[in-house]
């Protein structure tokens, strides 16, 4: 009996071999080198119309799902404490930070630029390289993708808008992978140097000594930037700005102190920087890339950066150049010097300052009845010139210079000296200022 117990028990088939593991639980840990994130971890809206969008946060919570057994020989590599699979739950700020310029004093004041950064991990932790980041921004008419970047070696990645925008913003790498919504706030206020050192600090470099002042501002130089405060505002001159600075004896020298950062989002995707005394100019397009000017009026060397930045241009056929398509006004009785300077106040992003008229007699006409002239040479002034007979104006160019009795103007529709030949383009020209019929102030 008791062998028949035995043998029986020994045919039984085994249970423990069909046994099915139960389901794997995502980690819970997270890992990340990036402080907590805001409040505002809203999942981003549906149906936009760009890439795809993150999904939104399972509710089952992991501690709700049993755990696994398993056996030591059949452990996994990775323990509870490793980064989030791929399968873990998305959530804002766990691969994809953002933060306004360095983190610190996270002010965006009027006239100022600003950066948006940070960085990208992958699902198990590490730097994303030269990965693509897409960056929103939320409007009244929904969100909208305001670029497109890719991260450094390390995974960092850096925007600034062209156009400096209130409003909030987020970083998209993928469905699982996107930051937090961050709120900038352009307000008005004063900025310290020690401030804007502090929020700027990221693309300063090091400096190159203490605060030093000329005239009645102070200043502080860096490797890769300057920083200059004159009275509440503390601004930002680097790349081509601090290069031309420089040129024209440096911080104290004759540009003065800058009014604001750098603007860009100019036509032609250009960048102005103007200066108590002076402006630079950058476009890329332009027959001189950079281009910068000196004025005792301030506005007046941003208008004078520009049409230096236009010298060497020639029009395509008589009557077709750039500031004919412009305008709009393409005929053979459309001669262009008019054009030219009224196309400066557009260039520079000064609407209204130099008059827009559709033909030369038309800009005569308004520019006497606006009462803004003068007998007096200055930079940034437009010349009204006698070009076949002293007393009628019949051409037009601005003051790029003025010694003694000469001036040298800008001007455009000339050939090279000022002549009537073709091809004709912007040229600078020498004058005897006994040809200046009489100048004008632009409203800078």
């Amino acid at each position: 009996m008791a062998l028949a117990l035995v043998l029986s028990l020994i045919a039984l088939p085994s249970h423990a071999e069909s046994v099915e593991p139960e389901p794997e639980v995502a980690p819970s840990a997270e890992v990340t080198s990036e402080p907590a994130e805001p409040e505002d971890v809203a999942e981003p809206e549906t149906g936009s119309p760009e890439a795809s969008e993150p999904a939104a946060e399972p509710a089952a919570a992991a501690s709700a799902a049993p755990a696994r057994r398993v056996t030591a020989s059949r452990a996994p590599a990775a323990t509870a404490a490793s980064a989030p699979s791929v399968n873990a739950p998305a959530k804002s700020g766990r691969w994809v930070s953002i933060r306004i310029n360095s983190g610190a004093d996270t002010r965006v004041l009027t006239r100022e630029n600003f950066w948006l950064r940070g960085r990208v991990l992958t699902t198990s932790g590490k730097p994303h390289a030269r990965t693509k980041v897409r960056i929103y921004r939320d409007t009244k008419n929904g969100r909208v993708k305001v670029a497109t970047v890719r991260t450094s070696a390390k995974g960092w990645y850096s925007w600034m808008p062209k156009v400096p925008k209130s409003g909030k913003y987020r970083a998209i790498v993928s469905r699982h992978r996107y930051s937090p919504k961050i709120t900038v706030k352009r307000t008005y206020g004063k900025r310290s140097l020690a401030s804007r050192e502090k929020a700027m600090s990221f693309l300063l470099g090091s400096p190159k000594g203490g605060v030093k002042r000329a005239r009645n501002y102070v200043y502080r130089e860096y490797t890769k930037a300057t920083l200059l405060q004159y009275g509440g505002r503390t601004s930002v001159v680097r790349t081509h700005a601090l290069k031309q600075m420089r040129a024209r004896g440096g911080a104290g020298g004759s540009l003065g102190a800058p009014t604001g950062d750098l603007r860009c989002g100019l036509p032609e995707g250009a960048c102005l920087q103007q200066f108590r005394t002076g402006a630079v100019y950058v476009n890329k397009k332009a027959k001189k890339t950079v281009t910068s000017a000196v004025s005792p009026k301030l506005g007046a060397a941003d208008l004078v950066a520009v049409a230096r930045s236009q010298v060497g241009y020639r029009e395509p056929k008589p009557r077709k150049s750039k500031y004919n398509r412009w305008i709009k006004r393409t005929g053979a009785y459309d001669p262009w010097c008019g054009f030219f300077v009224s196309w400066l106040a557009y260039a520079a992003d000064k609407p209204g300052s130099v008059i827009k008229a559709k033909s030369f007699g038309s800009l005569l006409k308004a520019e006497r009845k606006r009462g803004r002239t003068s007998q007096t040479p200055r930079v940034g002034r437009l010349a009204y010139i006698g070009y076949f007979s002293k007393g009628t104006a019949s051409h037009v160019g601005i003051v790029a210079k003025h010694q003694g009795d000469y001036v040298w103007t800008v001007e455009g529709n000339v050939s090279s000296g000022g002549g009537m030949a073709h091809p004709r383009g912007v040229h600078i020209v020498k004058r005897h200022t006994s040809n200046v019929v009489f100048y004008a102030d632009p409203k800078y």
